[in-house]
């Protein structure tokens, strides 16, 4: 089974808090792009998973978010026989694009075809958020509101047809040590979410490129 796993861009992105268990309280619209890795998942018969990719530099046991996908629904369903995986990666590491939370999202997805599981995309998304917050987001897709951790999702009217280029500098940023410089800060400026809203409501693209903002681009 040839799976795409999608990439996302932020369209707005506001952090309203820190809770006590350290996860942060967001606010954000988030917007699917075609850009995806390429993912390949074959039942093997040696149980167990075999995870492969493209990148040398990326972790292929449970440290990676698509052999924890595999290994959370072979588990709870009892699953004996084995899985290969194989990730093509294209789209940035580290560059909040939910890379490696598309590549959970589609394994979760394939597993439950290829082994007849039977899970409904909410069941899927429910499994996804232990995975992490943007999980269940990359299961949904489209232009979507994620407020809470990132897992209360809304779905938004779609966001107006254009070309969207996205460059990629030589860095990485990792996405805890951005939220604990951010957490060192008072946060003075907030991105326009509500007009991202209301320019999406309202089919308005210039409106929504007008508000977009991301809070966190003042500690990267």
């Amino acid at each position: 089974m040839e799976l795409k796993a999608l990439g996302k861009i932020n369209l707005g992105l506001d952090v309203l808090g820190r809770r006590e268990n350290g996860y942060h309280d967001v606010r954000m619209v988030m917007q699917t792009v075609y850009l995806y890795d390429q993912i390949r998942i074959e039942k093997t018969k040696k149980p167990g998973i075999e995870l492969s990719t493209n990148l040398f530099y990326l972790p292929v046991n449970e440290n990676n978010l698509a052999y924890q996908a595999a290994d959370l629904l072979m588990k709870e369903f009892d699953v004996k026989e084995g899985v290969k995986i194989t990730l093509d990666k294209h789209i940035p590491v580290a560059a909040g694009m939910a890379g490696g939370s598309s590549n959970a999202a589609a394994v979760l997805f394939g597993m439950n075809r290829l082994f007849g599981l039977r899970l409904t995309q909410q069941e899927l998304m429910d499994r996804g958020v232990k995975l992490g917050a943007d999980v269940p987001y990359c299961i949904m897709r489209g232009t979507v509101l994620a407020e809470g951790i990132g897992e209360e999702l809304s779905v938004l009217p779609a966001m107006p047809k254009c070309t969207v280029l996205i460059a990629k500098p030589p860095i990485s940023v990792s996405t805890k040590m951005v939220y604990e410089a951010l957490d060192s800060k008072e946060i003075v400026e907030h991105p326009d979410i509500d007009g991202i809203l209301e320019g999406l409501q309202k089919g308005d693209l210039h409106k929504v490129a007008d508000s977009m903002g991301n809070v966190l681009e003042d500690v990267t």
